[in-house]
């Protein structure tokens, strides 16, 4: 009987290695099926009919799952989003925009009023409802705002990061003596403040203080409007008030 039962055994282990596949090791979660060390179980993940977690998720499963738009199911939300794989380790959730394929070209502008919206409010709400912590910003933009004695209406909307607690960013009261905001060296998740002699900076407004650097944040949306109302400047120099804004993408990375 002994020996029945060892042969039985061994018949069932050959059956079961041949059902698997050869060296194809497969991990079962949430009734996903990753094949560790290939492509193949992973086609069909992340697709309608078996959604992921997170973009994480699909990495952790996957791990040669490319860049592109995955269907992810979380938090009572179901979305089609697009995961970045190939920075940072992988894992991201793509928010933003690029101006496809041309640029944002505002350079030294002092009079055209305009109004971009990076980030979409249903964007943050998923990021907020999804409670991701991670946080990168990537971006190819230049970005300068300043007032140099005048007064620039100019107001723009930031997220903190990691809390996403929504901070309005401006120049306040009457910019003295060229006070001026733009990403420091190095870094497009946060913003320096250059003053000349005396300035607003560190005056309210969400500025850091003079040549300081503030906290992270992203961007969601931008106003900028030198010459719109409540606009105030010398002899109607309106060079005085001047924003750039010059690049073709600003994305936002979060898991």
């Amino acid at each position: 009987m002994a020996s029945f039962v060892s042969i039985a055994l061994v018949m069932l282990l050959i059956v079961s290695t041949s059902a698997q596949g050869y060296g194809q090791a497969q991990l079962h979660f949430n009734g996903a099926i990753s094949c560790q060390g290939s492509t193949e179980g992973c086609n069909n993940f992340g697709t309608p009919s078996n959604p992921a977690l997170s973009c994480q998720h699909v990495k952790d499963m996957c791990r040669e799952a490319a860049s592109g738009f995955y269907y992810i199911e979380s938090a009572g939300l179901y979305r089609k989003v697009f995961c970045e794989m190939d920075i940072e380790g992988g894992g991201w959730a793509r928010y933003g925009r690029s101006n496809k394929g041309t640029v944002w070209n505002y350079v030294d502008e002092d009079a055209t009023e305009i109004t971009l919206d990076i980030i979409s409010p249903s964007e943050v709400k998923e990021m907020i409802d999804l409670k991701y912590n991670h946080f990168l910003v990537q971006t190819d933009v230049v970005f300068k705002m300043r007032a140099d004695d005048s007064v620039n209406p100019s107001r723009l909307t930031t997220r903190s990061l990691p809390w996403l607690v929504d901070t309005p960013m401006f120049i306040p009261d009457y910019g003295n003596d060229h006070t001026r905001i733009e990403f420091p060296s190095g870094s497009v998740d946060r913003v320096t403040c250059i003053p000349g002699g005396t300035s607003e900076c560190g005056q309210g407004g969400g500025l850091p203080p003079a040549n300081g650097v503030s906290k992270p944040f992203f961007f969601q949306s931008l106003f900028f409007s030198p010459r719109g109302s409540g606009a105030s400047l010398s002899s109607d120099q309106w060079f005085r008030n001047k924003y750039t804004w010059n690049g073709s993408y600003y994305y936002v990375y979060a898991k």
